[in-house]
């Protein structure tokens, strides 16, 4: 079985968490590394929260490098007014993960992303499912690197809808300067945007099962209340979306995902659009194709994939 060498960049929340679940308890990623973002909390949040995670899962092998404090070009918010997260990026739970006992790695996260690609042998995936300030400047300070690259798979943007803004999605209007060179760089996209991942949710109906599975979904769960509260009464939503696991499953099966290659940019101009990725869903600029973007998925079978990374994990760490 061919393994799936990837390279995650995260702003570690509860969606992020899941996600890494699912990229480590599933046989075949082989995850080289994570690297962290600001985004859901401050760069220093996140890249602790990243090292509970793995201290939690008994995957204290895996390196860590800490990345962006701040966007590009973009306005800085570090008081982060969203709490869709918690305050601590876990969810404010009544029983939160003890502190880390490991660190990051003494590089920073494109140092690392550019070392790992450069001594591989083998082209490397990038799993984007934050603000894509590290990506950028990947792209821009190491082109020789681009065609180490297989392909870059990010949770980000949308057709028209935002959750940001009325257009925008959280990731891409953090830095749409960055999310603007990564759909100008060439290399091959999977956009993973909101049209799909709203779609990829674990009902209401089904989450106490969930968390009664094991001893890792019963943590997980006891960190999902705020986000339960934010998709059942602010978004309406059937469930919990779990966003950053989308890009993910569609690596391990291309199927499950309904897309369209589409040309894709980012409005960096606009004032009601910035941060907007202006996708031609009817092929109206007559431009090539920039993504692959998600419009929909098969929930119940991309659920499971999460579920079954999950027991793998708990059964292997009791």
């Amino acid at each position: 079985m061919e393994k799936i060498k990837i390279i995650m960049d995260l702003d570690v929340g509860l969606d992020d968490a899941i996600a890494m679940c699912l990229a480590l308890g599933n046989e075949r990623f082989d995850v080289l590394g994570f690297t962290t973002t600001y985004g859901n909390r401050h760069v220093d949040v996140t890249t602790k929260n990243t090292l509970k995670i793995l201290e939690l899962l008994g995957r204290t092998d895996i390196p860590v490098a800490r990345g962006s404090v701040r966007p590009i070009v973009a306005p800085y918010d570090p008081p982060y007014k969203s709490i869709v997260h918690g305050h601590d990026g876990l969810g404010d739970s009544a029983n939160p993960l003890p502190e880390p006992t490991i660190k990051e790695i003494d590089i920073s996260a494109v140092e690392f992303m550019a070392r790992t690609l450069r001594e591989s042998e083998e082209p490397i995936t990038i799993v984007a499912v934050g603000p894509l300030t590290n990506v950028a400047t990947l792209i821009m300070t190491h082109p020789e690197l681009m065609p180490k690259v297989k392909e870059l798979a990010i949770m980000g943007g949308s057709t028209l809808k935002g959750n940001r803004n009325p257009v925008a999605e959280a990731n891409i209007v953090m830095d749409p300067e960055a999310a603007h060179i990564v759909f100008k760089s060439g290399l091959k996209i999977k956009m993973a945007g909101l049209d799909a991942t709203w779609k990829g949710y674990i009902g209401f109906d089904e989450i106490e099962e969930f968390g009664n599975t094991n001893w890792l979904t019963k943590t997980i769960y006891d960190m999902l209340g705020i986000y339960i509260e934010h998709y059942r009464d602010r978004i309406k939503n059937p469930g919990l979306a779990m966003h950053d696991s989308l890009p993910l499953a569609w690596l391990l099966n291309p199927e499950l995902v309904e897309s369209e290659d589409l040309y894709v940019t980012v409005d960096i101009n606009g004032r009601y659009t910035y941060g907007m990725t202006v996708t031609d869903v009817n092929r109206i600029l007559n431009e090539k194709p920039t993504a692959q973007v998600a419009l929909g998925v098969k929930r119940e079978e991309f659920i499971q994939l999460i579920k079954d990374a999950m027991a793998k994990l708990a059964a292997e760490k009791k």
